[in-house]
């Protein structure tokens, strides 16, 4: 028996350069109802659509201006995504960057590779702000280790390259094991996935004329785990040939992104802590660190993601510039996201949609952090 269709995680509607308020307003009400058409395309074909997200590109206008048009639409109340893209923290003051994502919506701060000791300290400083104020809103916002803004449905590194399109990323974790437990090789998994994201990229192209690419990214929520699939493949997290696992998925991935001829953003198997639950029970477990996931960063797009950890300035600005190293000794796109929090390891935090998060210690040997 053939596993149901894979969960679309995300349409993504990439809206075109806009050169003023009025333009950008059109603009997201133009987006808004094309995003709800979709879906319901999407859909009639059988497909589940888990959330429906906006990105913007880089603009000229400043960042009050386009967090008041985006307000005034209402769109966090209608349950529409937004990402702000990158931003410039120097242009836009990080404060006005901190006001944006506690007022609900996402962002990407683009790394300095100039000064990366100084962007890493800035960085951790405005992580913490937001953090301390609302440790849901830090889910929102994250570090972009790549030259140049990255188009993809994945937030909150997401920006528009200014041309409108529409984009997708998929949950299959269990689409992919179902097909492994019912005697499919995991080759043989991805091509079944590969023919039906085709079939439902071919009913989009013939209904709307528009750009369309697709993150293939394999990434969690909850139940539905990435951690669950290397183990039905043979592969334990935390125990040896866990990296080659996440190295043999992530080249079935590549393959079917090139495949498809719209592969756009990380196209990798991605670890969010807060969004596996077999992550998190190690974590509630306390054997899990952020340095362990750093080290699947190394052949994963996303091993420190969604981290949970105890707060400290100085502790996660120097995690960020190790995050960075191994950013660019593998040499392709990467992106971190740390939720520092007033908690000791193994107490938990509520992260709102992603519910209560055990805390884990940034490494074995300094569990219990100096504080700020």
């Amino acid at each position: 028996m053939r596993p149901m269709k894979p969960v679309v995680r995300a349409v993504a509607y990439f809206t075109p350069r806009f050169k003023d308020v009025n333009d950008l307003k059109s603009t997201l009400e133009k987006a808004v109802t094309l995003l709800s058409d979709i879906a319901r395309l999407v859909e009639n074909e059988g497909f589940t659509v888990f959330t429906k997200r906006i990105t913007l590109p880089q603009s000229e206008i400043g960042l009050a201006d386009i967090v008041k048009a985006l307000d005034n639409l209402g769109l966090v109340e209608k349950g529409i995504l937004v990402s702000i893209g990158s931003l410039d923290v120097d242009k836009a003051g990080w404060k006005a960057v901190a006001e944006t994502v506690l007022g609900g919506y996402y962002a990407s701060l683009l790394f300095n590779e100039s000064n990366p000791v100084e962007s890493a300290r800035v960085f951790s400083k405005i992580i913490h702000e937001i953090s301390d104020a609302d440790p849901s809103a830090a889910t929102r916002i994250a570090v972009g280790f790549h030259d140049q803004p990255l188009e993809t449905p994945y937030f909150p590194d997401s920006t528009s390259s200014g041309v409108e399109g529409v984009g997708f990323s998929f949950l299959y974790p269990d689409y992919l094991r179902e097909a492994v437990k019912e005697g499919a090789s995991i080759g043989e998994a991805f091509n079944m996935f590969s023919r039906s994201a085709a079939s439902l990229f071919n009913a989009v192209k013939r209904a709307f004329r528009l750009r369309l690419v697709a993150d293939f990214s394999l990434s969690p929520w909850k139940e539905n785990s990435v951690v669950k699939l290397l183990e039905a493949v043979g592969y334990r997290v935390l125990e040896p040939g866990f990296h080659y696992g996440l190295f043999e998925l992530n080249k079935h991935i590549r393959r079917v992104a090139e495949a498809s001829g719209a592969a756009a953003g990380f196209n990798e198997v991605m670890l969010p802590y807060a969004e596996d639950d077999e992550l998190i029970k190690l974590g509630s477990r306390g054997v899990l660190t952020a340095y362990d996931l750093l080290s699947y960063s190394s052949v994963c797009v996303a091993g420190p993601d969604m981290l949970v950890v105890p707060s400290s300035t100085g502790e996660l600005s120097r995690f960020i510039l190790d995050s960075y190293g191994v950013a660019a000794t593998k040499n392709r796109p990467m992106a971190l996201r740390v939720i520092p929090v007033n908690s000791e390891p193994l107490e938990t935090v509520d992260l709102g949609r992603f519910g209560k998060v055990p805390v884990i210690p940034y490494s074995r040997q300094n569990s219990r952090l100096s504080k700020r």
